[in-house]
């Protein structure tokens, strides 16, 4: 199931609003990561703002909202979308850091009362993760569709930031070079 499944009506502002945070985060994101991928970036990468178990949650979801059953997409453990995530949530406040970590926990208990299954949401099959995601995001609570929105806009933020899935997407890269690399990839020596 990709993001365009899950439909919801948006005023001009709340538009605005969503792509203005959205592009400024992802501003953010392209600064500090690293040119070379592989184990030896992996290696170098600490997580800052997220644990590895709130990591695996929100890859389980990357896994489900932007890739869904689409091949042609890598595998989101194949990229650094949630390192992108992590380091991206380095610019915002504790509450905010603070927050997305709760939401992440909460997501992964849901399905004991949005499915009524005794299941962690990073347990449940494909279909049952599907069918979690858009209860979340139909929703009468509004906390639930506004959580399901920031998991959308990370998950968003975090995959198609990466240059794998460019080519997928038909989107050629940035029409100017990349900025010189500054934050933990300039002090590890990663530099364009």
């Amino acid at each position: 199931m990709a993001i365009d499944s899950f439909h919801r009506s948006v005023t001009r502002r709340q538009l605005l609003q969503l792509s203005a945070l959205t592009a400024g985060w992802l501003s953010l994101a392209r600064l500090g990561l690293p040119l070379t991928a592989g184990a030896k970036w992996r290696a170098a990468y600490q997580l800052q703002v997220l644990k590895p178990h709130d990591a695996a949650i929100l890859s389980a979801v990357m896994e489900r909202m932007v890739r869904g059953d689409d091949d042609a997409l890598p595998p989101v453990r194949k990229t650094h979308a949630v390192e992108t995530v992590d380091w991206a949530l380095t610019f915002a406040s504790p509450d905010l850091q603070t927050q997305a970590r709760w939401l992440l926990r909460i997501f992964n208990w849901s399905p004991l009362w949005v499915l009524w299954k005794p299941a962690w949401f990073v347990n449940l099959t494909d279909a049952q993760q599907d069918e979690c995601l858009q209860r979340w995001s139909d929703s009468r609570r509004e906390w639930m569709r506004a959580g399901f929105l920031a998991l959308k806009n990370l998950s968003a933020l975090g995959y198609y930031s990466q240059d794998e899935t460019w080519s997928v997407i038909h989107y050629r890269g940035p029409w100017v070079p990349r900025p010189r690399r500054v934050g933990w990839a300039a002090q590890q020596g990663n530099q364009p």
